[in-house]
């Protein structure tokens, strides 16, 4: 009996990649890390924003809402004087340790994300642009992609505009686009990535620096120590609105009966310097 041949092993058939093809399998890989990097790093940066925004509503309740009393008396004293001058010509910080007008609501707004939408949808509008159609078809696919892309302009919505700009269709298609564009946008892209990532790296560095920053990390050292910081400073503003108010009704008592407006300044004096025995 004739023996059986031995098949032959399987052998897979495919197309060696051309080196465009390759470059742009490296360029998409390397884009894919730089954006996971850009995720985290404003991941972070969106978490310490509001982490220190849930310290300033602490601040707030337990400080600035006294700042605000205090800034009130003042401006009454202030007004029994008017032929004074101003005290101070320039607006207190935010956060000092002896004295300070309310701090900010939030956190300043980062100017990037309407730049970068209008400059997406100015890069993709020219490239999609019924304008630009080589046919009918072609012009109908293009008029719904502009549809699409406005609407993505009103939402405000980047990732889909940044899609749409790396070639995807919301409508299921893809643009037909030769290798060399898609090398020049992974380019772009991963050049863009970067410049994202500084960005997002500085701001978090600079939002570390400020001085709501600065004095939470006060605040942590001091309770380490058993303090309260944020109630040592509302017990001080407590007793300077206190101060406030005695002036207040010192200078109103002067006002309307000098005589009696002395002798309450006295008083006062006495109780601010007792006689030691």
């Amino acid at each position: 009996m004739e023996a059986v041949r031995a098949s032959s092993p399987f052998t897979a058939i495919f197309r060696i990649p051309s080196p465009a093809e390759a470059e742009l399998a490296g360029l998409r890989a390397e884009l894919s890390l730089l954006r996971s990097t850009l995720a985290a790093r404003e991941q972070a940066l969106d978490d310490l924003r509001c982490h220190l925004i849930s310290f300033e509503g602490r601040y707030i309740r337990q400080v600035g809402k006294l700042y605000k009393q205090l800034d009130e008396w003042e401006q009454r004293v202030a007004a029994l004087h008017p032929e004074r001058e101003e005290a101070f010509t320039e607006q207190e910080e935010a956060y000092p340790e002896a004295g300070a007008s309310e701090p900010a609501k939030s956190a300043p707004r980062d100017p990037r994300p309407a730049l970068t939408l209008r400059a997406l949808f100015r890069e993709l509008a020219l490239r999609i642009h019924p304008d630009h159609a080589l046919d009918a078809s072609d012009e109908a696919r293009r008029t719904r992609l502009m549809a699409q892309a406005n609407d993505a302009f009103r939402r405000k919505d980047l990732r889909i505009l940044r899609r749409m700009l790396h070639g995807f269709d919301p409508g299921g298609a893809f643009f037909v686009r030769d290798i060399e564009a898609d090398l020049a946008e992974a380019r772009d892209s991963i050049a863009q990535t970067r410049r994202d990532i500084a960005s997002a790296e500085a701001d978090h560095a600079n939002l570390a620096a400020s001085q709501l920053a600065d004095l939470e990390r006060s605040c942590i050292q001091a309770s380490l120590a058993g303090r309260d910081l944020l109630a040592e400073m509302a017990a001080r503003v407590k007793g300077r609105i206190g101060m406030a108010m005695r002036q207040y009704d010192l200078d109103l008592s002067r006002i309307k009966r000098p005589d009696q407006g002395m002798k309450l300044e006295s008083l006062l004096s006495a109780e601010s310097n007792p006689v030691r025995r």
